[in-house]
């Protein structure tokens, strides 16, 4: 029986002063694990202004197991990781951060908790390096994605994971939904792990990570309630939506009606703003069903089109002679 293939993925950046020992101690790494895995180390650079292009694509004869994705220009590190996942061929992938906070001598014990039966081993930085800034705001959001998705995991934002392939080919990520890989593994049925990793602190250059993303991470919780219940029925959410206004609508006019009979009031005087707000309200839900209407149309034609690609490619990079890439164009 063959070795399996592993492909690692990480989205690179202006990673000049680091791009190389990462591709040297990733290499390492796989060189020890060469009597069970082969490897591929596919890195997608996002748009980089430095160096790190030229660098990547001059270790490529030095480190035939790796390829480069080049992105036509900056699209953000989740569209550089489905870049990277779109040209994986790996069985198993592996997805890490390049600015070596976390250690690529550590993927062993991933690939060791996958063949324990897991379909995806998530990373748990237990001893977090950063400040009280940025430590406590992601506390409090990896607590909210635990209690509305119902995945059990400590760390959602770390992108050091390891999964089997048949997830990764049915997951799009979209915005800056990398951190909520597990949640869409999850959906789809996956059996979800986490191992402890170790974290140091970055070295060069700085993280993009700041503060507003927290109330980024509260906005896409409620994306993603809406995404994982209705995605592929949106007629149900806008029809709850359009019962509720109805009802309310309904309620006001009929209490407006009865309070105007009871008191004996000539023409409803004094209600005419309730009347306004519950009429307003009826249509408003009338709206409501049109939009779901429409949305089921949406649905249907969409789910017949092609799937596109936000990122676009400039050239991949390899050893191998040049093929037909996806996301090309």
């Amino acid at each position: 029986m063959g070795r399996t293939l592993v492909t690692v993925v990480a989205p690179v950046y202006n990673e000049e002063a680091l791009v190389h020992e990462f591709v040297q101690r990733l290499g390492a790494t796989a060189d020890g694990l060469a009597e069970s895995y082969d490897f591929e180390f596919v890195l997608a650079d996002d748009g980089s202004v430095d160096g790190t292009l030229e660098i990547l694509t001059g270790l490529i004869e030095a480190e035939p197991r790796l390829r480069v994705v080049e992105l036509r220009r900056n699209y953000g590190q989740t569209q550089a990781l489905q870049a990277g996942l779109d040209h994986a061929r790996g069985e198993i992938i592996v997805t890490m951060d390049a600015d070596l906070q976390t250690f690529p001598e550590e993927l062993p014990a991933f690939l060791t908790k996958l063949e324990e039966g897991p379909d995806i081993v998530c990373g748990w930085r237990t001893k977090r390096v950063e400040g009280v800034r940025r430590r406590w705001p992601s506390r409090a959001a990896n607590a909210l994605l635990r209690a509305a998705s119902g995945v059990a995991l400590h760390d959602f934002g770390n992108t050091f994971r390891a999964f089997r392939r048949e997830f990764s080919m049915e997951m799009r990520l979209w915005g800056e939904a990398h951190r909520y890989l597990p949640i869409l593994g999850h959906h789809l049925g996956a059996r979800i792990t986490e191992i402890p990793v170790s974290q140091v602190e970055r070295r060069s250059g700085r993280s993009s990570y700041g503060l507003s993303r927290t109330l980024g991470v509260m906005t896409d919780l409620v994306m993603l309630h809406l995404m994982r219940r209705y995605l592929d029925r949106p007629m149900r959410a806008f029809g709850k939506l359009g019962w509720l206004l109805f009802g309310l609508g309904f309620l006001l006019l009929a209490a407006a009606a009865i309070y105007g009979l009871a008191a004996k009031t000539s023409g409803l005087a004094g209600l005419q703003g309730w009347l306004v707000l519950g009429a307003m309200l009826i249509v408003m839900a009338a709206m409501s069903f049109l939009f779901g209407f429409v949305a089921e149309i949406l649905v249907r034609l969409g789910g017949k089109a092609n799937d596109s690609r936000v990122y676009r490619v400039r050239r991949v990079w390899a050893a191998e002679p040049d093929r037909a890439e996806p996301g090309e164009g």
